[in-house]
């Protein structure tokens, strides 16, 4: 159920396995939190923990402040199982959630698994993310078990993946617990699966200044009035020290 669509020739994978080096192209430039949970100021609990460099978050209690959302359409939120979820009800609609780290994020890993009886849309990771029409994305079917990666530049999408959505033996059923890991930095981003190595592709033409990260939900054009629901749990974000 692809939603970006390639409109440029697919930019071929440089190698055959990951890359060694971790060093981003830039300095990362300070960046301002994403919106502020209510329950931020509780003290760190279970696996919580934040510096200049890491931020890791299990959901045991909301001091890290991940968005809290909710007008009818999009709805981020905690849940009482202690895992965030992310929900769009709208057909065709995309929305997102910052990571609330105050360092650029060029390294991500995450468990993610769909609502029950629900494949009405994808979920993804925007990075390098300089504003709604410039940005980097991995993109997951889960019910398909596939994956994508791509660029958006000025609006003009190019999907990076041959040929566009990429299906991933790797991945599991759409109920069942996805440990993802990203790597994005501003001249590559390589993905894992469930701690294997997938694909790396290489941005040709990538952008100047490093940028935020978030996680983001895009219904199908047919989805229900449930739209689409995904959960998220035990995040590890990091920056390579400079």
């Amino acid at each position: 159920m692809p939603w970006l669509q390639s409109a440029t020739q697919a930019v071929a994978p440089p190698a055959d396995g990951p890359r060694t080096e971790v060093s981003p192209t830039e300095p990362p430039l300070a960046i301002q939190p994403s919106a502020i949970a209510e329950g931020q100021g509780q003290p760190l609990s279970g696996s919580q923990y934040i510096d200049d460099y890491r931020f890791v978050d299990d959901f045991s209690s909301e001091a890290l402040g991940w968005p809290v959302f909710d007008d009818g359409v999009t709805i981020l939120g905690y849940e009482p199982d202690e895992t965030y979820s992310i929900q769009i009800t709208r057909p065709d609609f995309l929305d997102w959630a910052y990571v609330p780290a105050d360092f650029i994020v060029y390294e991500i890993s995450f468990d993610v698994w769909a609502a029950p009886g629900n494949n009405d849309g994808t979920f993804g990771v925007m990075c390098q993310f300089q504003d709604p029409d410039n940005y980097y994305f991995v993109e997951f079917d889960l019910g398909a078990g596939q994956y994508q990666i791509g660029h958006i530049q000025n609006s003009f999408v190019s999907t990076l993946t041959d040929p566009g959505w990429a299906y991933s033996s790797e991945l599991n059923g759409a109920t069942s617990v996805n440990r993802i890991g990203i790597g994005c930095y501003l001249d590559y981003v390589s993905l894992y699966i469930n701690d294997q190595w997938v694909n790396e592709v290489s941005i040709a033409a990538p952008f100047d200044s490093p940028a935020p990260a978030a996680f983001f939900i895009h219904t199908i054009d047919t989805a229900d009035s449930d739209g689409y629901k995904v959960y998220i749990d035990n995040v590890e974000a990091w920056q390579p020290a400079q």
